[in-house]
């Protein structure tokens, strides 16, 4: 766990400029998906099953177009876009109503170790043991909003947490996206009063990407729930082929280095600091690690191959 202030370095320069942003943030996993593109996926906790598949899908499009999601990690639409995030070989980002020992719901501990294990980030603003409170997750939201250059909203029912990130989002200068809804659906209530109060209507990713004049659309097979169930298919080959580098590697700092770069270090530096061993070390087993093939050099450090 990290812990970086408003006066540090690393604080996002998007979250420093809203109003009452958190004084200090506590970070787990990769601190530089802060510096990405973002673009939160907010919804409903009790949504629909057609919400949930619509969130899977605007991730695993969105991640397709290098853009980072965030989300809440609650239940509902908040788990969807972190799993279609995951499910397209994205890195997510959730945002915390609690400290890193209390996660909640208890249901979701399996995939706060998911996101961190797949290069992801978990980010709070209150300390480790800080339990879960109402309040806390409505002032959590201003981070989910401030975090990104925009926010997506897949459904949400009158008067929710949801339409509260959507104000808040549109009160820092974000853009608010939102999917429609039907009109007799009390999940689609909130959705379609922020298309009347001025949100912006879309029904695909390139209506997103082309709100941007820094965002150029890639073009891409449209990520329906059998292509990303194909993409889930490879992650998975590409996990296996990773356990059997892993269990190859039999030096010990070969495979703590390899680890280290897995979940998201690439700088010499910051894998020595992490690994505890000498900059000579860490040399030589990336050295070694390149020779078999498990990684290469990329500008600011590794990645695995």
């Amino acid at each position: 766990m990290t812990k970086v202030t408003i006066e540090d370095k690393q604080y996002p320069k998007q979250l420093r400029n809203i109003k009452n942003p958190p004084k200090q943030l506590y970070l787990e996993g990769n601190i530089e998906l802060l510096n990405q593109n973002i673009i939160s996926i907010v919804g409903s906790r009790n949504c629909t099953p057609n919400g949930k598949k619509l969130a899977k899908k605007f991730a695993a499009e969105l991640t397709m177009q290098k853009i980072t999601i965030a989300s809440g990690m609650a239940k509902g639409i908040d788990s969807a876009a972190h799993i279609g995030t995951m499910q397209a070989g994205g890195k997510t980002i959730a945002v915390l109503g609690n400290g890193f020992n209390h996660i909640f719901p208890k249901e979701n501990i399996e995939l706060y170790k998911e996101i961190i294990k797949e290069g992801g980030l978990i980010v709070s603003e209150y300390p480790p043991d800080t339990k879960a409170k109402s309040n806390l997750f409505l002032e959590r939201n201003r981070i989910v909003s401030g975090l990104s250059i925009a926010i997506l909203v897949v459904e949400a029912a009158h008067r929710s947490g949801t339409s509260v990130t959507a104000r808040l989002a549109k009160s820092q200068g974000r853009k608010v996206f939102v999917l429609p809804h039907e009109i007799d659906d009390k999940y689609g209530v909130g959705t379609n009063n922020l298309i009347k109060k001025g949100a912006i209507l879309i029904t695909s990713t390139k209506d997103i990407i082309d709100n941007f004049e820094f965002l150029k659309y890639i073009e891409f097979e449209e990520a329906s729930t059998e292509n990303i169930d194909k993409i889930n298919k490879n992650k998975i080959q590409k996990q296996k082929t990773n356990k059997t580098l892993e269990m190859h590697l039999t030096n010990k700092i070969e495979k703590e280095v390899y680890m280290l770069i897995r979940n998201g270090n690439k700088e010499v530096n910051e894998i020595a600091k992490k690994s505890n061993k000498s900059i000579s070390e860490i040399t030589n087993a990336l050295l070694m690690l390149e020779l078999e093939g498990a990684i290469k050099k990329i500008e600011g450090g590794y990645k695995c191959i």
